[in-house]
């Protein structure tokens, strides 16, 4: 009897030890009634004693993270590309670099990624230099200009949607507003400019601008209001985009060359022929403001020297950019392969320079602002004004190109797109952040996966499983 009492008051307590355990566990999980937490909830069998292991939900993503990926995703959705336009230049050999658009991977090195096949030429026949290169991320396209005819590439096909010649005069550096509905384009050396519908390249109008004979460069303000006019002369025309009418005339001392624009566009900063440095003038009124030359080397020596030295495109300074952060100048040298930078201030002082043996035509400031993409194919930290980089085509040659975007994308939808003009607002994200540019939409949806078929699918049709 005695034996049986023990025997029943063992049991006894182990039970109730088991029920005590139970239920502290119980009470210290996330979500468990007693607990702090019960915004996580827990699986069917948590509170059930000997139901076998409890199995957790993954937990909510951090904020500011993207989701996990669904199982036996690999593709890498985001991507930092370099676009650079082929050939690129009239001051450069052609042949060396071929035809099209060569992609690099700017995360990875800029290796080569692909090369974009655009307008068929006949081999017997010189190909077109490309002219300019704009893109949207509203209509996720890329528009290019070639003397002879105008385009646009859809980014997440790399197909042409539509291509141009308009009046057989067109054309040169393409620029679209931030809502992707209007691109404005200049013809070739004439004295007009067109605009367009981004979309469809409809001419919707043709801004005349006599007296601007030669029409060469185009910038838009940052609020996408303004169109800059500059031909291979020396009156720059400001026309209203919505109207086509001229709202301002700059008359400068010698013909205008490369331009870009400060933060709100109130003051443009511009290459001249027979002059190694900018000129400053204020877009509202007309008037120069400011004409800073290079001192440091003896340009104006070597200029007029007889017979007078030849250089790419005919002028000691043909590359202008301002750094983001509205600080700096930088100007191209033609004759000293360099690029100076100055201080931009009221009293603008040569701080630094940097050696580009292989000449610099052309400067874009990349979308971060850290690095400089020059036309000589040289890549340069901004900060340290080393070269850290070099853009080369899959054959390993260097690319010289005065036409190149950086841009970013999300499953082949373009995101952000620096500007092919060295202006202080920087791209359209930039321009919105400063509080001079409007809102600029992404074209919604994913272009991912896209890829061109290499022959009939024998199981077409065939339903699509879910992720898991």
């Amino acid at each position: 009897m005695k034996t049986v009492f023990l025997k029943l008051a063992a049991a006894f307590l182990v039970g109730t030890c088991t029920v005590a355990l139970a239920q502290t566990a119980a009470s210290s999980r996330p979500g468990a009634a007693g607990a702090q937490s019960s915004d996580v909830p827990l699986p069917a069998n948590a509170n059930v004693v000997g139901s076998g292991p409890i199995v957790m939900p993954p937990p909510a993503p951090r904020p500011g993270r993207a989701p996990a990926r669904p199982r036996g995703d690999f593709t890498i959705h985001s991507r930092h590309l370099i676009y650079v336009t082929l050939p690129g230049s009239l001051e450069r050999p052609m042949w060396p670099n071929g035809t099209g658009i060569v992609v690099l991977d700017a995360d990875n090195n800029y290796s080569f990624v692909k090369r974009i096949h655009l307008w068929d030429y006949a081999g017997s026949m010189a190909p077109e230099d490309i002219s300019g290169v704009a893109a949207s991320p509203a209509t996720n396209m890329l528009y290019l200009s070639a003397r002879g005819r105008l385009g646009a590439l859809d980014l997440a096909t790399d197909k042409m949607v539509w291509t141009t010649t308009l009046d057989g005069k067109c054309c040169e550096r393409p620029q679209v507003s931030s809502d992707g509905k209007t691109l404005v384009v200049g013809s070739n050396l004439q004295d007009y400019w067109y605009k367009l519908d981004a979309k469809t390249g409809k001419l919707l109008m043709i801004f005349h601008a006599p007296g601007s004979m030669g029409a060469h460069n185009l910038n838009l303000s940052a609020d996408g209001k303004r169109a800059f006019m500059s031909p291979n002369g020396k009156l720059l025309q400001i026309a209203d985009i919505e109207t086509g009418k001229i709202v301002q005339k700059i008359q400068f001392p010698e013909n205008v060359r490369v331009q870009a624009l400060n933060k709100d566009s109130s003051k443009i900063y511009v290459n001249q022929n027979n002059f190694m440095g900018y000129i400053v003038a204020d877009t509202n009124t007309g008037k120069i403001l400011q004409t800073v030359e290079v001192t440091s080397v003896p340009w104006r020596q070597v200029w007029n020297s007889t017979p007078r030295p030849r250089v790419p495109h005919g002028c000691p300074s043909h590359g202008i950019a301002l750094t983001p952060d509205g600080k700096e100048v930088w100007v191209a040298d033609a004759l000293f392969h360099k690029i100076h930078i100055f201080s931009n201030t009221d009293n603008p002082k040569e701080i630094s320079s940097i050696d580009t043996p292989d000449d610099t035509f052309w400067i874009m400031f990349g979308l971060d602002g850290k690095l400089v993409y020059s036309s000589s194919g040289d890549i340069i930290d901004v900060a340290t004004h080393k070269i850290v980089g070099t853009t080369r085509s899959e054959w390993g040659t260097k690319m010289y190109s005065e036409k190149e975007l950086d841009m970013t994308f999300i499953d082949g939808h373009l995101q952000r797109v620096a500007n092919q003009f060295g202006n202080e607002y920087g791209d359209f994200v930039t321009a919105e952040k400063l509080g001079v540019g409007p809102h600029m939409p992404i074209l919604e949806g994913v272009a991912y996966p896209l890829a061109t078929p290499t022959g009939p699918d024998p199981n077409a049709g065939m339903k699509q499983a879910s992720a898991q």
